[in-house]
């Protein structure tokens, strides 16, 4: 069956083939980074609620955990994780257009750096709120 198609139609398949891995290796991280925005979010709220009942939440060796550092530190973990995945896509189809990928459009791409500019407002407004 392979031996049907011309080997300049088998590269543009194994092309098109690598950039769909790269396209779904980015919404893997989407889907990641979404989580760890979300629930550090939902985390630094709860923490916020607690402490304004004056409940402290205790750590293992006793210091007190804020909501801002727990939210911080998920949101941001999610935002830097969501910015790495873009610039490793694009380097990736960089790479791949260098070796005769047409140019085309990544919506995945698109939808990630929206979401990555919606982590560093979440950020931001965690940081503001304290």
């Amino acid at each position: 069956m392979e031996d049907d198609v011309p080997p300049s139609d088998r590269n543009t398949l194994a092309m098109h083939r690598n950039f769909m891995a790269a396209e779904r290796t980015l919404m893997a991280w989407i889907r990641t980074s979404i989580s760890m925005i979300g629930f550090g979010f939902t985390l630094a709220k709860v923490f916020q609620s607690l402490a304004e009942q004056h409940i402290l939440v205790r750590g293992p060796r006793g210091n007190v955990w804020t909501a801002e550092g727990v939210g911080t530190a998920l949101i941001s973990l999610g935002t830097f994780a969501l910015i790495m995945a873009v610039i490793d896509h694009r380097r990736e189809v960089r790479w791949l257009r260098t070796r005769g990928l047409e140019a085309r459009f990544s919506l995945p791409a698109a939808v990630a750096s929206v979401l990555a500019i919606l982590g560093v407002t979440a950020f931001l407004s965690v940081i503001v709120d304290f």
